[in-house]
Protein backbone atom coordinates (compact mmCIF):
# COMPACT_ATOMS: atom_id res chain seq x y z
CA UNK A 1 0.00 0.00 0.00
CA UNK A 2 2.88 2.53 1.22
CA UNK A 3 4.21 1.63 -3.14
CA UNK A 4 0.94 2.51 -3.87
CA UNK A 5 0.99 5.47 -2.80
CA UNK A 6 4.42 6.68 -2.99
CA UNK A 7 4.76 5.86 -6.77
CA UNK A 8 1.88 7.70 -8.90
CA UNK A 9 3.32 10.77 -7.27
CA UNK A 10 6.85 10.02 -7.51
CA UNK A 11 6.49 9.26 -11.18
CA UNK A 12 4.24 12.27 -11.88
CA UNK A 13 6.73 14.66 -10.29
CA UNK A 14 9.48 13.25 -11.88
CA UNK A 15 7.81 13.42 -15.13
CA UNK A 16 6.98 16.99 -14.88
CA UNK A 17 10.45 17.67 -13.34
CA UNK A 18 13.01 16.33 -15.50
CA UNK A 19 10.63 17.06 -18.46
CA UNK A 20 10.35 20.76 -17.38
CA UNK A 21 14.19 21.27 -17.11
CA UNK A 22 15.04 19.13 -20.29
CA UNK A 23 12.52 21.96 -22.39
CA UNK A 24 14.39 24.38 -20.64
CA UNK A 25 17.70 23.61 -21.00
CA UNK A 26 17.08 22.74 -24.70
CA UNK A 27 15.33 26.13 -24.92
CA UNK A 28 17.80 28.05 -23.43
CA UNK A 29 21.00 26.30 -24.80
CA UNK A 30 19.38 26.82 -28.62
CA UNK A 31 18.17 30.75 -27.87
CA UNK A 32 21.72 30.93 -26.50
CA UNK A 33 23.37 29.63 -29.54
CA UNK A 34 21.24 31.90 -31.78
CA UNK A 35 22.50 35.06 -30.51
CA UNK A 36 26.03 33.72 -30.37
CA UNK A 37 25.38 33.44 -34.18
CA UNK A 38 24.16 36.81 -34.20
CA UNK A 39 26.48 38.46 -32.09
CA UNK A 40 29.97 37.32 -33.44
CA UNK A 41 30.33 39.00 -36.73
CA UNK A 42 28.89 41.91 -35.23
CA UNK A 43 31.66 41.67 -32.59
CA UNK A 44 33.98 41.02 -35.51
CA UNK A 45 32.87 43.62 -37.19
CA UNK A 46 33.17 45.99 -34.76
CA UNK A 47 36.76 44.61 -33.17
CA UNK A 48 37.83 45.62 -36.77
CA UNK A 49 36.85 49.16 -36.66
CA UNK A 50 37.76 49.82 -33.34
CA UNK A 51 41.22 48.28 -34.41
CA UNK A 52 41.26 50.61 -37.56
CA UNK A 53 40.84 53.47 -35.24
CA UNK A 54 43.95 52.18 -33.10
CA UNK A 55 46.06 51.90 -36.85
CA UNK A 56 44.81 55.93 -37.38
CA UNK A 57 46.08 57.22 -33.94
CA UNK A 58 49.37 55.58 -34.15
CA UNK A 59 49.33 57.45 -38.09
CA UNK A 60 48.05 60.26 -36.70
CA UNK A 61 50.96 60.65 -34.63
CA UNK A 62 53.39 59.17 -37.25
CA UNK A 63 51.85 61.91 -39.10
CA UNK A 64 52.41 64.95 -36.32
CA UNK A 65 56.16 63.70 -36.30
CA UNK A 66 56.78 63.80 -39.74
CA UNK A 67 56.15 67.26 -40.20
CA UNK A 68 58.41 67.93 -37.04
CA UNK A 69 61.32 69.86 -37.23
CA UNK A 70 63.57 67.17 -36.53
CA UNK A 71 62.42 65.36 -39.93
CA UNK A 72 62.31 68.15 -41.85
CA UNK A 73 65.57 69.25 -41.11
CA UNK A 74 66.86 66.20 -42.80
CA UNK A 75 65.41 67.08 -46.12
CA UNK A 76 66.90 70.69 -45.57
CA UNK A 77 70.35 71.59 -47.62
CA UNK A 78 73.05 71.60 -45.38
CA UNK A 79 75.00 74.56 -44.63
CA UNK A 80 78.77 73.50 -44.29
CA UNK A 81 81.73 74.90 -45.89
CA UNK A 82 84.22 73.11 -47.55
CA UNK A 83 87.77 73.74 -45.02
CA UNK A 84 90.48 75.07 -46.34
CA UNK A 85 92.89 72.83 -48.23
CA UNK A 86 89.96 70.13 -48.37
CA UNK A 87 89.83 67.99 -51.46
CA UNK A 88 86.22 67.37 -52.85
CA UNK A 89 85.87 63.50 -52.67
CA UNK A 90 86.44 64.16 -48.64
CA UNK A 91 84.11 67.36 -48.40
CA UNK A 92 81.30 65.26 -49.97
CA UNK A 93 82.22 62.58 -47.56
CA UNK A 94 81.96 64.94 -44.51
CA UNK A 95 78.25 65.49 -46.26
CA UNK A 96 77.14 62.62 -46.28
CA UNK A 97 78.63 61.35 -42.61
CA UNK A 98 76.78 64.88 -41.42
CA UNK A 99 73.76 63.99 -43.13
CA UNK A 100 73.67 60.31 -41.95
CA UNK A 101 74.15 61.82 -39.00
CA UNK A 102 71.15 63.93 -38.91
CA UNK A 103 68.93 61.78 -39.92
CA UNK A 104 69.89 58.76 -37.42
CA UNK A 105 69.11 61.75 -34.60
CA UNK A 106 65.99 62.13 -36.58
CA UNK A 107 64.96 58.95 -36.41
CA UNK A 108 66.06 58.55 -32.66
CA UNK A 109 63.80 61.69 -31.86
CA UNK A 110 60.72 59.91 -33.17
CA UNK A 111 61.53 56.60 -31.31
CA UNK A 112 62.09 59.10 -28.02
CA UNK A 113 59.03 61.12 -28.67
CA UNK A 114 56.60 57.92 -29.05
CA UNK A 115 58.02 56.27 -26.33
CA UNK A 116 57.03 59.65 -24.23
CA UNK A 117 53.24 58.64 -25.39
CA UNK A 118 53.38 55.43 -24.45
CA UNK A 119 53.57 53.50 -27.67
CA UNK A 120 56.76 51.54 -28.26
CA UNK A 121 57.88 51.49 -31.63
CA UNK A 122 59.91 48.27 -33.12
CA UNK A 123 61.59 49.78 -35.84
CA UNK A 124 61.70 53.39 -36.99
CA UNK A 125 63.49 54.81 -40.56
CA UNK A 126 63.19 57.45 -43.37
CA UNK A 127 63.63 57.27 -46.93
CA UNK A 128 64.39 59.43 -49.83
CA UNK A 129 61.57 60.48 -52.76
CA UNK A 130 62.53 57.29 -54.18
CA UNK A 131 61.88 55.14 -51.43
CA UNK A 132 65.77 54.54 -50.51
CA UNK A 133 66.30 54.42 -46.71
CA UNK A 134 68.75 56.93 -45.39
CA UNK A 135 68.42 55.82 -41.37
CA UNK A 136 66.70 53.97 -39.07
CA UNK A 137 66.79 53.52 -35.20
CA UNK A 138 67.26 50.08 -34.75
CA UNK A 139 71.58 49.62 -35.05
CA UNK A 140 71.82 51.97 -37.65
CA UNK A 141 75.20 51.51 -38.43
CA UNK A 142 74.85 47.12 -39.16
CA UNK A 143 72.81 48.25 -42.09
CA UNK A 144 73.88 50.80 -44.63
CA UNK A 145 71.31 53.04 -46.17
CA UNK A 146 70.85 52.63 -50.18
CA UNK A 147 67.98 49.98 -49.62
CA UNK A 148 65.35 50.89 -51.82
CA UNK A 149 61.86 49.04 -49.77
CA UNK A 150 59.02 50.74 -51.97
CA UNK A 151 59.56 48.35 -54.18
CA UNK A 152 58.22 45.43 -51.39
CA UNK A 153 56.09 47.87 -49.62
CA UNK A 154 52.97 49.03 -50.29
CA UNK A 155 52.60 51.07 -46.98
CA UNK A 156 55.27 52.99 -48.21
CA UNK A 157 54.84 53.36 -51.63
CA UNK A 158 51.83 54.82 -50.81
CA UNK A 159 53.23 57.60 -48.69
CA UNK A 160 55.43 58.23 -51.41
CA UNK A 161 52.62 59.22 -53.37
CA UNK A 162 51.68 61.82 -51.16
CA UNK A 163 49.05 59.17 -48.62
CA UNK A 164 49.82 58.49 -44.81
CA UNK A 165 48.43 55.29 -44.81
CA UNK A 166 49.00 52.07 -42.16
CA UNK A 167 49.32 48.15 -42.78
CA UNK A 168 50.28 45.11 -41.20
CA UNK A 169 53.31 42.89 -42.78
CA UNK A 170 54.62 39.99 -42.25
CA UNK A 171 58.68 40.31 -41.40
CA UNK A 172 58.94 36.77 -42.83
CA UNK A 173 57.31 38.10 -45.91
CA UNK A 174 58.35 41.43 -46.11
CA UNK A 175 60.79 43.33 -47.38
CA UNK A 176 62.09 42.89 -43.86
CA UNK A 177 63.45 39.70 -44.81
CA UNK A 178 67.09 38.96 -44.96
CA UNK A 179 66.84 36.46 -47.19
CA UNK A 180 64.93 37.89 -50.12
CA UNK A 181 66.87 38.38 -53.29
CA UNK A 182 67.61 42.24 -55.10
CA UNK A 183 66.76 45.52 -52.98
CA UNK A 184 63.65 44.21 -51.36
CA UNK A 185 65.03 44.05 -48.10
CA UNK A 186 66.27 46.31 -45.90
CA UNK A 187 68.74 44.19 -44.45
CA UNK A 188 68.42 41.72 -40.96
CA UNK A 189 66.24 43.37 -38.70
CA UNK A 190 64.35 41.31 -36.09
CA UNK A 191 63.03 37.99 -35.97
CA UNK A 192 60.05 36.75 -37.81
CA UNK A 193 56.81 38.36 -36.40
CA UNK A 194 54.20 40.54 -37.46
CA UNK A 195 54.85 44.82 -37.74
CA UNK A 196 51.64 47.18 -37.84
CA UNK A 197 53.28 49.98 -40.06
CA UNK A 198 52.30 53.62 -40.37
CA UNK A 199 54.03 55.87 -42.75
CA UNK A 200 53.54 59.28 -43.56
CA UNK A 201 55.16 61.55 -46.53
CA UNK A 202 57.50 64.11 -45.50
CA UNK A 203 56.50 67.11 -48.08
CA UNK A 204 59.46 69.64 -49.09
CA UNK A 205 59.67 73.63 -49.29
CA UNK A 206 58.55 73.00 -53.29
CA UNK A 207 55.35 71.09 -52.14
CA UNK A 208 56.34 67.88 -53.13
CA UNK A 209 57.24 64.51 -51.22
CA UNK A 210 61.03 64.56 -50.35
CA UNK A 211 60.61 61.27 -47.96
CA UNK A 212 58.59 59.14 -46.06
CA UNK A 213 59.10 58.84 -42.41
CA UNK A 214 58.28 54.88 -41.48
CA UNK A 215 57.02 53.70 -38.29
CA UNK A 216 57.09 49.89 -37.26
CA UNK A 217 55.20 48.23 -34.29
CA UNK A 218 55.41 45.21 -33.45
CA UNK A 219 52.24 42.96 -33.10
CA UNK A 220 53.41 40.94 -30.15
CA UNK A 221 52.65 37.45 -29.34
CA UNK A 222 50.49 38.35 -26.36
CA UNK A 223 48.27 40.50 -27.99
CA UNK A 224 45.28 38.07 -28.71
CA UNK A 225 45.38 37.59 -24.79
CA UNK A 226 45.23 41.44 -24.78
CA UNK A 227 42.73 42.27 -26.74
CA UNK A 228 40.60 38.96 -25.87
CA UNK A 229 39.97 40.67 -22.80
CA UNK A 230 38.18 43.54 -24.47
CA UNK A 231 35.90 41.74 -26.29
CA UNK A 232 35.07 38.87 -23.49
CA UNK A 233 35.96 36.11 -26.14
CA UNK A 234 38.60 33.95 -27.44
CA UNK A 235 40.82 35.41 -29.97
CA UNK A 236 43.62 33.91 -32.31
CA UNK A 237 45.88 35.82 -34.69
CA UNK A 238 46.08 34.02 -38.10
CA UNK A 239 49.28 34.68 -40.47
CA UNK A 240 49.41 32.12 -43.43
CA UNK A 241 47.31 29.55 -42.28
CA UNK A 242 49.34 29.31 -38.67
CA UNK A 243 48.33 30.60 -35.35
CA UNK A 244 50.52 33.68 -34.66
CA UNK A 245 49.44 34.66 -31.50
CA UNK A 246 46.22 33.36 -28.98
CA UNK A 247 44.35 33.81 -26.14
CA UNK A 248 43.81 30.15 -25.48
CA UNK A 249 46.17 29.18 -22.65
CA UNK A 250 48.76 26.31 -22.86
CA UNK A 251 51.05 24.61 -25.92
CA UNK A 252 48.23 22.30 -25.78
CA UNK A 253 45.31 24.31 -26.52
CA UNK A 254 47.71 25.94 -29.33
CA UNK A 255 48.58 22.90 -31.21
CA UNK A 256 45.04 21.85 -31.33
CA UNK A 257 43.77 25.11 -32.97
CA UNK A 258 46.22 24.70 -35.44
CA UNK A 259 45.54 21.43 -36.50
CA UNK A 260 42.11 22.57 -36.59
CA UNK A 261 42.87 25.63 -38.80
CA UNK A 262 44.83 23.44 -41.18
CA UNK A 263 41.57 21.22 -41.68
CA UNK A 264 40.01 21.74 -44.36
CA UNK A 265 36.73 22.94 -43.91
CA UNK A 266 37.79 25.87 -41.52
CA UNK A 267 40.84 26.54 -43.99
CA UNK A 268 37.97 27.13 -46.65
CA UNK A 269 36.02 29.11 -44.82
CA UNK A 270 39.41 31.43 -43.75
CA UNK A 271 40.46 31.59 -47.50
CA UNK A 272 36.46 32.41 -48.40
CA UNK A 273 37.00 35.32 -45.70
CA UNK A 274 40.41 36.64 -46.82
CA UNK A 275 39.15 36.54 -50.62
CA UNK A 276 35.84 38.76 -49.79
CA UNK A 277 36.93 40.79 -47.53
CA UNK A 278 34.32 40.11 -45.06
CA UNK A 279 34.11 38.19 -42.09
CA UNK A 280 33.04 34.35 -42.35
CA UNK A 281 29.39 33.38 -41.74
CA UNK A 282 29.51 31.75 -37.88
CA UNK A 283 30.91 27.69 -37.72
CA UNK A 284 31.65 25.23 -34.62
CA UNK A 285 35.27 24.97 -34.23
CA UNK A 286 36.33 21.69 -31.41
CA UNK A 287 39.60 22.21 -29.92
CA UNK A 288 40.38 19.48 -27.41
CA UNK A 289 36.93 19.03 -25.51
CA UNK A 290 35.95 22.59 -26.06
CA UNK A 291 33.53 23.37 -28.15
CA UNK A 292 33.08 26.69 -29.67
CA UNK A 293 31.31 28.77 -32.38
CA UNK A 294 33.73 30.90 -34.25
CA UNK A 295 34.29 33.24 -37.03
CA UNK A 296 37.04 33.94 -39.12
CA UNK A 297 37.46 37.86 -40.18
CA UNK A 298 40.50 39.29 -42.17
CA UNK A 299 42.81 42.25 -40.80
CA UNK A 300 41.41 45.08 -43.14
CA UNK A 301 44.50 46.75 -43.02
CA UNK A 302 46.86 43.24 -44.05
CA UNK A 303 47.80 43.02 -47.52
CA UNK A 304 45.94 39.71 -49.12
CA UNK A 305 49.33 38.07 -49.88
CA UNK A 306 50.22 38.21 -46.34
CA UNK A 307 46.50 36.84 -45.51
CA UNK A 308 46.46 37.78 -41.91
CA UNK A 309 43.18 37.72 -39.86
CA UNK A 310 41.26 37.34 -36.55
CA UNK A 311 39.85 34.26 -35.49
CA UNK A 312 36.89 35.11 -33.03
CA UNK A 313 35.86 32.08 -30.84
CA UNK A 314 33.12 32.24 -28.08
CA UNK A 315 32.90 28.58 -25.47
CA UNK A 316 29.06 27.14 -26.11
CA UNK A 317 29.72 26.03 -22.87
CA UNK A 318 30.49 29.08 -21.17
CA UNK A 319 27.89 31.60 -23.51
CA UNK A 320 25.49 28.90 -21.82
CA UNK A 321 26.50 29.51 -18.29
CA UNK A 322 23.42 31.64 -17.38
CA UNK A 323 21.46 28.19 -17.82
CA UNK A 324 23.48 27.14 -14.62
CA UNK A 325 20.43 28.31 -12.28
CA UNK A 326 18.46 25.34 -14.24
CA UNK A 327 20.08 23.21 -11.34
CA UNK A 328 18.06 24.94 -8.33
CA UNK A 329 15.67 23.79 -10.50
CA UNK A 330 16.92 20.19 -10.17
CA UNK A 331 17.50 20.69 -6.77
CA UNK A 332 13.80 21.57 -6.24
CA UNK A 333 12.71 18.49 -7.98
CA UNK A 334 14.63 16.39 -6.16
CA UNK A 335 13.80 17.61 -2.46
CA UNK A 336 9.90 17.15 -4.01
CA UNK A 337 11.49 13.79 -4.88
CA UNK A 338 12.13 13.57 -1.46
CA UNK A 339 9.08 14.86 0.53
CA UNK A 340 7.11 12.29 -1.21
CA UNK A 341 8.67 9.83 -0.45
CA UNK A 342 8.64 10.92 3.31
CA UNK A 343 5.34 11.74 3.07
CA UNK A 344 4.11 8.90 1.07
CA UNK A 345 5.86 6.45 4.08
CA UNK A 346 3.85 8.43 7.10
CA UNK A 347 0.73 8.60 4.65
CA UNK A 348 1.29 4.46 4.03
CA UNK A 349 2.01 3.89 8.12
CA UNK A 350 -1.35 6.15 9.31
CA UNK A 351 -3.29 4.07 7.08
CA UNK A 352 -1.43 0.78 7.58
CA UNK A 353 -1.55 0.60 10.95
CA UNK A 354 -5.09 0.64 12.38
CA UNK A 355 -5.34 -1.88 8.96
CA UNK A 356 -3.24 -4.51 10.39
CA UNK A 357 -5.20 -3.75 13.27
CA UNK A 358 -8.23 -5.25 12.53
CA UNK A 359 -5.94 -7.84 10.54
CA UNK A 360 -4.73 -9.44 13.73
CA UNK A 361 -7.89 -9.19 15.67
CA UNK A 362 -9.50 -11.05 12.74
CA UNK A 363 -7.07 -13.56 13.04
CA UNK A 364 -7.44 -14.04 17.13
CA UNK A 365 -11.53 -14.45 16.20
CA UNK A 366 -10.88 -17.34 13.61
CA UNK A 367 -8.23 -19.13 16.02
CA UNK A 368 -11.40 -18.82 18.43
CA UNK A 369 -11.19 -15.72 20.78
CA UNK A 370 -14.63 -14.91 20.08
CA UNK A 371 -14.87 -12.93 22.81
CA UNK A 372 -12.06 -10.19 21.37
CA UNK A 373 -13.49 -7.31 19.75
CA UNK A 374 -11.88 -4.64 18.13
CA UNK A 375 -10.57 -1.23 19.89
CA UNK A 376 -9.47 0.95 16.45
CA UNK A 377 -9.43 4.46 17.09
CA UNK A 378 -9.18 6.38 13.59
CA UNK A 379 -11.22 8.62 11.75
CA UNK A 380 -10.65 6.59 8.46
CA UNK A 381 -11.57 2.72 9.67
CA UNK A 382 -12.65 3.02 13.41
CA UNK A 383 -16.18 2.97 11.92
CA UNK A 384 -15.20 -0.15 9.74
CA UNK A 385 -13.92 -1.89 12.98
CA UNK A 386 -17.19 -1.01 14.84
CA UNK A 387 -18.97 -2.83 11.92
CA UNK A 388 -16.51 -5.73 12.26
CA UNK A 389 -17.94 -6.04 16.06
CA UNK A 390 -21.38 -5.93 15.24
CA UNK A 391 -21.07 -8.92 12.37
CA UNK A 392 -18.63 -11.16 15.30
CA UNK A 393 -21.93 -10.56 17.62
CA UNK A 394 -24.02 -12.07 14.97
CA UNK A 395 -22.80 -14.88 14.57
CA UNK A 396 -21.57 -15.26 18.55
CA UNK A 397 -25.25 -14.47 19.05
CA UNK A 398 -24.33 -11.98 21.75
CA UNK A 399 -25.93 -8.81 22.33
CA UNK A 400 -24.41 -5.30 20.59
CA UNK A 401 -22.80 -3.09 22.74
CA UNK A 402 -23.86 0.43 22.57
CA UNK A 403 -20.73 3.14 20.86
CA UNK A 404 -21.70 4.90 24.30
CA UNK A 405 -20.74 2.07 26.39
CA UNK A 406 -17.47 2.13 27.67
Amino acid sequence: MRAKIIFPHLLALLLVGVGGYLFLSSALAARSDEALKQNLPVVAGLFDRAEAMRGYEQLAAVRRLSMGRAVSDVFQELDVQMAEGETREAFDRRIRDTWFRKTVQAVETVASELMGEGRKPAIVFITDRNGVVLARNTTPNACPAGRNVAHGMDVVQKALDGEANFSIWSVDGSPFDNKSKGEGHLCSMMSAGLLEFSAAPVWGRDDQVAGVLAVGFEVSNGAAAEKAASIAMELAVIHAGEVYSTSLMGDTARQHLNKVIKGSDVALRMRRAFSSGAPSEVFPLTVGTEQYLAVAAPVSTSSARDAIGYLFMESVDGARSYTKPLYVYLLIVALGVLLVIVIGYLLGNYFMKPVMAIEEGLLKIINGEYDYRFDVESAEVGGLSYRINQLVNVFTDQEESSEDET
